[in-house]
């Protein structure tokens, strides 16, 4: 078992669900333009609703957030 630490600061075993929905929230975030990131929710939304979108928003926002410098 190999464990990974959350942007929450919640350590979960790397072949979790938190840790799959993390990895996919990550990966939106890194397309190149919100142009892009949007297309993929969109598609995504038709796939698993808007409550699986919402979710990986969310986390997407925790992510930017994380990467803030402090103020």
């Amino acid at each position: 078992m190999t464990t990974v630490t959350l942007v929450d600061g919640t350590v979960v075993d790397s072949a979790s669900e938190a840790w799959r929905h993390e990895c996919e929230a990550r990966a939106i975030t890194m397309l190149p333009t919100l142009a892009d990131r949007r297309a993929w929710l969109e598609n995504l939304e038709r796939r698993r609703g808007r409550a699986a979108v919402d979710a990986l928003r969310a986390t997407m926002r925790a992510l930017w957030e994380a990467r803030k410098p402090p103020t």
